[in-house]
């Protein structure tokens, strides 16, 4: 099923994270009932982009998901944006230092959800990390899934990246 311009032109901003700030607000409709994670994703404020650490303070919890080839593999977050992602490709553990990038964004139009955080230190460490996590849940979201990408840059050049899907 397509999905209107408007609509694509709604999510845009929210996909562009690294374009400027915006305010809260409450947070948006219920979602589907019985899920904990939506729930959870839910709850988190309504902001367009924020660099502020409190704002993704709401993510967290354990994800559990698979990576594309099937093996098990999740993301426990903390509080202050520390989190450990594992998969048999990838493991590791990241704490975001004071020049740490963060965006966070939180978006609901009726019937969708969208929730975005992206978290890079490509400055400090000897081989850095970065997340990008985003949610899309509702009847009328693109697809209803949590994508988790993990990336660490790896001395000398390259990097391994894994991204783990979390059904919603």
């Amino acid at each position: 099923m397509t999905r209107p311009a408007s609509l694509t032109a709604l999510l845009l901003p929210l996909l562009l994270a690294a374009c400027g700030g915006g305010g809260t607000s409450t947070p948006g409709p219920t979602p589907t009932p019985g899920n904990a994670i939506t729930t959870r994703l839910a709850a988190c404020p309504v902001v367009n982009t924020s660099s502020d650490p409190a704002a993704s303070s709401c993510l967290a919890g354990t994800y559990a998901g698979k990576t594309l080839g099937g093996a098990a593999c999740s993301l426990t977050v903390a509080a202050d944006g520390s989190y450990t992602f594992a998969s048999p490709a990838l493991t590791y553990s990241f704490t975001p230092t004071p020049q740490a990038i963060r965006v966070f964004g939180h978006q609901t139009l009726p019937d969708l959800n969208q929730v975005i955080w992206l978290i890079d230190d490509p400055l400090t460490a000897t081989e850095p990390k970065e997340l990008d996590f985003h949610a899309t849940w509702g009847r009328n979201a693109p697809s209803v899934k949590l994508d988790i990408q993990g990336t660490k840059r790896l001395a000398g050049g390259g990097s391994t990246s894994v991204t783990c899907t979390v059904a919603l």
